[in-house]
């Protein structure tokens, strides 16, 4: 149920999808905007090489926009769409003059270290990422519930034709008897 509502948008002329933390349910929006939470995430994000490995495939503005970029790298390597900035690479862009209030704008930053990690899209780009990887494992769960049914009834079959061959045994041993 956590997973229902979320997903990517699509922004004219790019092939990845851009992400918006009010998509998602309140439950998990809550558990990556709580600082001390998000923090510890920053930290382990920043220090992947995710964002870095963009700047070695792509060099290109429309190779960029072309690309099929994970929710992660859509929303914590680059600045958002509608901010308006211009590409030099996919981890340095270039500010507008008059940049846009919204906050995800101004949070942006060309230290490699800092880039989008701060942003609502860096925080929805991970829901999204947990939303594919929670339907993975739904799926996973559903086969192994399916497998131990199976078992399971194969079990209480095996079950009631031992008690049955125990009944007939009982049965005719007592009419071998008379």
């Amino acid at each position: 149920m956590v997973t229902i509502r979320g997903s990517g948008h699509v922004e004219p002329s790019r092939a990845y999808l851009e992400y918006h933390l009010e998509d998602y349910s309140g439950w998990l929006r809550r558990r990556v905007q709580s600082s001390f939470k998000w923090d510890r995430i920053r930290s382990c994000l920043s220090s992947t090489s995710m964002c870095a490995q963009l700047n070695q495939s792509y060099r290109m503005a429309q190779d960029f926009f072309n690309a099929p970029l994970s929710p992660l790298q859509s929303g914590c390597c680059k600045p958002p769409t509608q901010c308006g900035y211009t590409f030099v690479n996919p981890t340095y862009w270039i500010s507008p003059i008059n940049n846009a209030a919204d906050m995800d704008c101004l949070n942006w930053n060309n230290d490699q270290t800092q880039l989008c990690y701060s942003c609502d899209s860096c925080k929805a780009g991970l829901l999204a990422n947990l939303k594919k990887e929670w339907r993975r494992a739904d799926i996973i769960l559903l086969i192994t519930l399916v497998g131990l049914i199976w078992v399971y009834l194969i079990g209480c079959c095996a079950f009631r034709n031992a008690k049955t061959e125990e009944i007939f045994r009982k049965y005719k041993q007592g009419y071998a008897d008379t």
